[in-house]
């Protein structure tokens, strides 16, 4: 019984054409993984095995995520590296990246999901990586069932679990919600889950579930969430925002409830260290809103004489104000949860303006004040200038796995 996925058909660009040997070129050689769980076939033994190492750490990757053994009892995916060919005129043509066909199909009471790539190389490709995982969650949303198709995966959750796959990749999308939240182009979350499969946009609806995805993973109740999702989906119920506002919010939650634990979770982005050792632009954005000082925050009287938006130089008239303490306490606590985890250069930068606010509650003189907030300035400056020079240096100074969890500093009130 054959299930067809889909066929992608792909503009093709020749090349200079070469008679070959289209027998051999058929005569695929066989791989199968240490795991057992995929088969390569191509005509290369050492692509086969690339591609099967690149298989297997696919795999435990989105298995990371899910936070769940994925189920391979009485299933395989195979991979076939083959190009397209003519057989009338035996020539072969240079493929753009992506899979060329999907498919589903019994064979000997067995599940066989397969996907043929032009060419090894592909398999790092947008749409060879999507394709991927979405033969591994039919395999996560159902036991494979004799005889039965697997319910449709949602395009949110397959976009969602390619996205989180990487570092860098969560990074950029929690950034661009963050920006996208603050100009107000991020709809409710009750509308988007309504839309998302039919008027998908990759530059908006791929960071949104990117998000949702990572909001649902997220901390211990992660694993129990996705195979409540799991069952959801495998009942072919569309997902609605009743069942996610009990699941992230509180049994009983309403809709409201959700979209504000969605904004909520949306601005809590700006918290997460994903690549230790970097410093994204944000970041100094971010340090710069942590110098601007605002009547009614961090302690600071609304009738405190001081103007909203100015610097840390007017905490010097105000330091024998009977507040400073507590507010300078305070502020560097939200600093220092802003250097978590960044690089040399940004937590430098911050010990600068803690020594200031450290000063400034010893009470000491006006003069060493100014010294050391204009020391705490040249270093910002510093970093502003180090963050647009081209090339590593001191605001990358890790290379890190992009399996590793990332850290999440401590959110300022």
């Amino acid at each position: 019984m054959l299930f067809a996925l889909s066929i992608l058909s792909l503009s093709a660009q020749p090349v200079p054409a070469q008679a070959v040997d289209l027998s051999r070129l058929y005569a695929l050689k066989p791989y199968r993984t240490p795991s057992r769980r995929f088969v390569i076939l191509g005509p290369e033994t050492l692509d086969n095995m690339k591609a099967g190492r690149w298989a297997e750490a696919m795999t435990d990757r989105v298995e990371s995520i899910l936070s769940e053994s994925l189920p391979f009892d009485r299933r395989e995916i195979r991979i076939v590296i083959r190009p397209p060919t003519s057989v009338s005129t035996g020539t072969v043509t240079e493929a753009e990246c992506g899979p060329l066909a999907l498919t589903r199909k019994l064979e000997a009471g067995r599940l066989v999901q397969r996907m043929v790539v032009p060419r090894v190389d592909c398999l790092a490709a947008d749409p060879v990586r999507m394709a991927f995982c979405r033969f591994l969650l039919e395999g996560f949303v159902t036991p494979v069932r004799m005889g039965a198709a697997a319910p449709e995966v949602p395009r949110w959750l397959i976009v969602g679990v390619m996205r989180n796959l990487g570092r860098e990749q969560r990074q950029t999308d929690a950034f661009a919600m963050v920006r996208e939240w603050r100009e107000g182009r991020v709809p409710p979350l009750a509308d988007w889950l309504k839309r998302a499969d039919l008027e998908w946009n990759e530059a908006t609806d791929g960071p949104i579930s990117a998000l949702l995805l990572a909001w649902l993973v997220e901390a211990s109740k992660g694993k129990d969430r996705m195979r409540r999702l799991s069952d959801h989906i495998a009942a072919e119920t569309m997902l609605q925002a009743d069942w996610l506002a009990a699941e992230l919010v509180a049994e009983g939650a309403s809709i409201s409830d959700l979209e504000m634990g969605w904004d909520a979770w949306i601005m809590r982005q700006q918290r997460k260290v994903f690549l230790p050792g970097s410093t994204p632009p944000v970041v100094l954005r971010q340090l710069s809103g942590e110098l601007l000082l605002y009547p009614g925050a961090f302690g600071i009287p609304l009738s405190s004489g001081i103007e909203r938006g100015a610097g840390f130089d007017a905490l010097i008239r105000q330091r024998k104000a009977d507040w400073i303490d507590a507010f300078c306490l305070a502020k560097q606590v939200s600093l220092r949860a802003l250097a978590v985890g960044r690089g040399a250069m940004v937590q430098g930068t911050v010990e600068r303006y803690t020594a200031f606010l450290d000063a400034l509650v010893r009470g000491k003189r006006t003069s060493r004040l100014e010294r050391l907030l204009s020391e705490a300035e040249a270093a910002r400056h510093e970093l502003a200038a180090a963050m647009k020079r081209p090339g590593p240096g001191a605001l990358d100074e890790a290379n890190h796995d992009s399996t590793d969890t990332e850290n999440t500093g401590r959110q300022s009130r």
